[in-house]
This record gives C-alpha cells, structure tokens and sequence, in this order.
C-alpha cells in the first residue's frame, strides 16, 4: 500500500466529523488489518473504481452509531440495527469516501465510489477486491453522549 493513499482518509474522517457533528477524531497509528471482517457493530462499505479500484470500510460500535443519526436527524433511535441508522452510517460513509477521494485526486489519483451498503454485525466477513493488504486506522473520539467511542476506517486501493 502507497503511504501516500493513508492521508486522505485520515483527513476526510477528521473533516467530517469536525463539520459534521462538532466532534475531534484522533486517528491511531495505521496497521495491516489480517482479519476479513468488520471491526465493530456496524460497518459501512462502498467500492472505489477507476485508475485504482480498493474499498473503504467506516465501522462504529452500535452507541456511536446511534448518537450519530440523533445528531443528524434530532431524534433518538432505540438502536444500531434501526433501518434509518443503518442508511445514515451508509450515507457517512458515503460522504468521507468523497472527501477522502477528493484528497486522492491532489496525487493524481481519480476514483469513482459505488453505492454503499451496510453490515450489521461485529464480525461480518468483508470481501475486499484488492490483493492488497487492508489498511486500518483506529479512530477515538466522544460524541454528545459524552461516552469515549472507538471505530475503524478499513481500505485497501491497488
């Protein structure tokens, strides 16, 4: 993996969080992820074609999730696995996948996103389309529930 692909998606998580919900992300050191599955309760997925092809993955714990669509949208929801989180961590991901792909384009690099779909469930196996090895970076950060949150950016781009 070209170190130069890690930045942007490091940069798109800390914008949209920032301009989204007012929050700071610190990232961890990135690492190779071994492991095919998602790193936490609800992952979102979205295919990356052109020059390159690879994949993102956005994972949240189910708490995060939840305080995520009620910052959204001003109402509660009673869990991860309500259908309208579940399109609201698909549209998340959507959104950092087009920063982290307009933060591509300044190395010359021109990607397309598909559709993102979500997986519910810690442990979902994740088929990513690059032989390439899958890079994860740990995200840490506190939403208005005032509990520490963890969750995983995952991609991989050959």
């Amino acid at each position: 993996m070209d170190v130069r692909y890690v930045n942007p998606f490091i940069l798109a998580t800390k914008h949209v969080f920032k301009t989204m919900f007012n929050v700071e992300v610190s990232v961890g050191k990135p690492s190779l992820k071994e492991a095919k599955t998602a790193s936490s309760d609800i992952t979102g997925v979205v295919g990356l074609v052109g020059e390159k092809t690879g994949m993102l993955a956005v994972s949240l714990s189910g708490s995060a999730a939840t305080c995520i669509y009620s910052i959204l949208f001003g109402e509660k929801a009673e869990s991860h696995r309500d259908p309208a989180v579940v399109d609201a961590i698909g549209e998340l991901t959507n959104i950092i996948s087009g920063q982290a792909r307009m933060g591509l384009e300044t190395s010359g690099i021109s990607l397309r996103a598909a559709v993102p779909m979500v997986l519910v469930g810690k442990g979902m196996e994740i088929c990513y389309t690059s032989k390439l090895p899958v890079v994860s970076l740990p995200l840490h950060f506190e939403l208005n529930n005032g509990e520490p949150e963890t969750g995983f950016i995952d991609f991989s781009i050959e």
